[in-house]
C-alpha cells in the first residue's frame, strides 16, 4: 500500500480516515498536542509544520481540515514542496465519466455529480450533495450534507456552503462566500 499524509486529526480527519484507508497506509499530522499517539489505528508523525520533513517518506497528502483558506494555503505550500493529491471517493459516490474532477477532493457517501460539471481542486463534498450538469464548483470549496446545485450554477473559490440548501439553476455564488443551512438561492 502506498502511503498518506492526511493534514488534521480532527473528527472530519478521522471520517476520512476510514475511507482512505481501504487504499492507503495513513498517517497525520496535526497541530494538536498528540504527536506520536494513535488515531483509529493510525500514527500522529508530527505537525503541519512537519509536511517538508516528511516529503520522501510520504509523497501523497490530503487535507482534512474544514477551513477553506487554511486548507488552499497548506495545498499550495505540499505542491511547492512535491506531494500528489489523491481523491478520496467512496464506493457510493455517483461521478459522472463526462464531469472532470480536480486533485485533493474528498467526495462522502451519496455524493452525486453530473455529466459535464467541473469541479475544482481541494473540494470537500459532504454525504448526499448533488452537483447537477453542466455546473461549475471552484477550488477549495466546502459544502455540506444534503445540499444541491443545480444546473449551470458557479460556485466560486473557498465558498462554504451550508447543509440542506438549494443553489437555483444559473446562479452565481461569488469566490469566499458563505451560505447558511437551509437556504434557496435564487438567479
Amino acid at each position: 500500500m502506498e502511503k498518506l499524509l492526511l493534514v488534521g486529526a480532527g473528527g472530519f480527519g478521522k471520517v476520512v480516515l476510514e475511507h482512505a484507508s481501504k487504499e492507503y497506509e495513513c498517517a497525520f499530522v496535526d497541530d494538536a498536542p498528540n504527536n506520536g499517539s494513535d488515531i483509529n489505528g493510525s500514527k500522529v508523525v508530527g505537525k503541519i509544520s512537519d509536511i517538508g520533513s516528511l516529503f520522501g517518506e510520504y509523497k501523497k497528502l490530503i487535507v482534512t481540515i474544514g477551513n477553506n483558506k487554511l486548507r488552499e494555503k497548506i495545498y499550495e505550500n505540499a505542491r511547492k514542496i512535491g506531494y500528489e493529491f489523491p481523491n478520496i471517493i467512496v464506493p457510493s459516490a455517483y461521478i459522472s465519466p463526462y464531469a472532470k474532477i480536480g486533485s485533493g477532493c474528498i467526495f462522502l457517501n451519496n455524493v452525486v455529480i453530473q455529466n459535464d460539471t467541473v469541479v475544482g481542486d481541494g473540494v470537500i463534498l459532504n454525504p448526499g450533495v448533488e452537483i447537477h450538469q453542466q455546473s461549475t464548483v471552484g477550488n477549495h470549496v466546502l459544502i455540506y450534507a444534503n445540499s444541491v446545485v443545480r444546473t449551470y450554477a458557479r460556485i466560486g473559490d473557498r465558498a462554504l456552503l451550508g447543509s440542506t440548501l438549494t443553489i437555483s439553476n444559473e446562479v452565481e455564488i461569488p469566490n469566499d462566500s458563505v451560505i447558511k443551512d437551509g437556504e434557496t438561492v435564487r438567479k
